[in-house]
């Protein structure tokens, strides 16, 4: 047997996304606390033109390329993108749902490798 819904029955309201809220000053914290533990030296900071388009910076020791690359942490509709800068090139490692996501990946980044010195030269004399 076959019953006719009405139309009042069967429209539904379509589901609202709400996005998420922009990098803030509790994120750079996080984040500051986390590169405290994993390498000390390091400096996380929050630029961006407006609130709504804030980028954290993750920054080696002095900020100097010679030091180890810089990573950049943004928005990117419901993730987060990561790149890496070094030497004026602009690398995109990925996007992730989170910031722990991200933390994780830039953590396992060679640049924080505790204990592994970087030759000076590839060059063997």
């Amino acid at each position: 047997m076959y019953y006719k819904r009405s139309s009042d029955q069967t429209s539904q309201e379509p589901a609202v996304a709400v996005p998420p809220p922009p990098l803030g000053m509790a994120d750079q914290a996080f984040f500051q606390s986390v590169m405290t533990e994993v390498a000390p030296g390091w400096t996380v900071e929050l630029q961006g033109f407006c609130a709504d388009e804030a980028n954290l910076i993750l920054l080696p020791d002095g900020g100097e390329d010679l030091n180890g690359p810089s990573f950049v942490v943004n928005r990117e509709g419901y993730g987060f993108r990561l790149d890496q800068v070094h030497w004026d090139e602009i690398t995109e490692i990925g996007i992730y749902a989170s910031l722990r996501d991200v933390l994780d990946v830039i953590c396992r980044q060679p640049a924080f490798c505790a204990g592994t010195a970087r030759p000076e030269s590839v060059t063997i004399h």
